[in-house]
């Protein structure tokens, strides 16, 4: 079944916003470069879109058949180098407090966030073969336990910011698929537990929950605040902007935002957030015009992971949320996020224009 005409305007406006934003982050990249490094941080860059492209052109290229058939086998090899970073020394690189990449040639990768490619795709598929298993709690609290087995070694890394994010996208996954709002309580218990173990377990969760609640500002916090009051309403002007000269850690990368509102001001900001707000809008529509329950819930799966990340990022750089260490999608410099996300980009393209069901989700869903 071909994909109809208003969805492919609504994907092609989805992946225009994609597109949009790593221009940014390309331009942003080289913008705040520190003297005599632009050229390095072009090239490095560079890679990674090129990267994330050939994921998302590889992903496209699988038939959805096939990709449902290889994802778990995906999730379980993610998991078994999730746990060998955790109790094999020296396999892990050790950066911040925590253990979450391992070098591939000269790159450094982090396993965990391809979590947020295959799950979804994994979730996406499960529900399809039967829709009528969001709706039985049996087999919620099933996929819940997985779920719970699968992120152990991500929260002990320790990141419980992407078991968060991954709990609440499947959260929110199931709703949209049509899983009771009663049932939305099995998916409670095991985030307050991801929550309560981290805050126990990790002396650096509990001081950041503390710092928030208290209202005291953070180097990062602090900075990024000064960040947006020098940038004002138009900016310093590309390449004009001082907090990139090691001001702002992480500037690059999770903080990329706060260098964005000192060089581009407020216009800038409003610019970056209102094309998360377009990428959700089309998402959400054109999930609603998929024509097979697959390819709904993988472009609803596709836009949550995004929307869901970039939501929180921004929400940490302007201290509405505790600080979190986690990448503005497809703007800050991140080549894991960027293939992962990439990569899921294309199996929902790719799902929606095959149509794999005949029945349309809303009808299939229908009490």
């Amino acid at each position: 079944m071909a994909a109809s005409r208003a969805l492919r305007a609504d994907l092609a406006a989805m992946l225009g916003c994609v597109a949009i934003l790593a221009l940014i982050g390309l331009v942003m990249g080289v913008s705040v470069a520190p003297p005599g490094e632009g050229w390095d941080r072009l090239g490095t860059h560079c890679l990674h879109l090129a990267l994330g492209l050939g994921a998302f052109l590889a992903a496209l290229a699988v038939p959805s058949r096939i990709a449902r058939q290889i994802v778990p086998g995906l999730l379980v090899l993610v998991f078994a180098v999730l746990v060998a970073m955790l109790v094999v020394p020296g396999f892990g690189l050790r950066s911040h407090a925590a253990v979450r990449w391992i070098r591939v040639g000269s790159q450094p990768i982090q396993p965990s966030v391809f979590l947020q490619c295959l799950w979804p795709a994994a979730i996406a598929a499960w529900i399809a073969e039967d829709p009528l298993r969001c709706r039985q709690p049996r087999e919620v609290t099933r996929v819940m336990l997985v779920f719970a087995v699968l992120v152990a070694p991500v929260l002990f890394q320790p990141d419980l910011g992407s078991v968060l994010i991954l709990g609440v996208a499947t959260a929110m996954l199931f709703f949209f698929a049509g899983l009771p709002i009663r049932l939305l309580r099995i998916f409670v218990p095991v985030l307050i537990l991801a929550f309560l173990v981290a805050l126990v377990a990790f002396d650096h969760v509990e001081a950041r929950i503390a710092a928030f609640l208290s209202r005291e500002l953070g180097e990062q916090a602090l900075r990024a605040q000064e960040a947006f009051a020098v940038g004002g309403l138009s900016g310093a002007g590309p390449g004009l902007g001082v907090m990139k000269l090691g001001w702002v850690p992480e500037g690059d990368t999770d903080y990329i935002l706060a260098l964005v509102a000192e060089e581009w001001g407020l216009i800038g900001t409003l610019a970056v957030w209102g094309l998360f707000v377009a990428f959700t809008l089309f998402g959400v529509r054109a999930a609603r015009r998929a024509e097979s329950r697959y390819s709904a819930l993988m472009l609803a799966a596709a836009t949550l992971m995004i929307s869901l990340q970039a939501a929180l990022n921004m929400a940490v750089v302007t201290n509405i949320a505790p600080p979190k260490g986690l990448p503005l999608p497809f703007v800050s410099r991140g080549g894991s996020s960027i293939l992962a996300l990439s990569a899921l980009l294309g199996l929902a393209v790719r799902a929606a224009f095959e149509g794999s069901s005949r029945r349309s989700f809303s009808a299939s869903v229908r009490p």
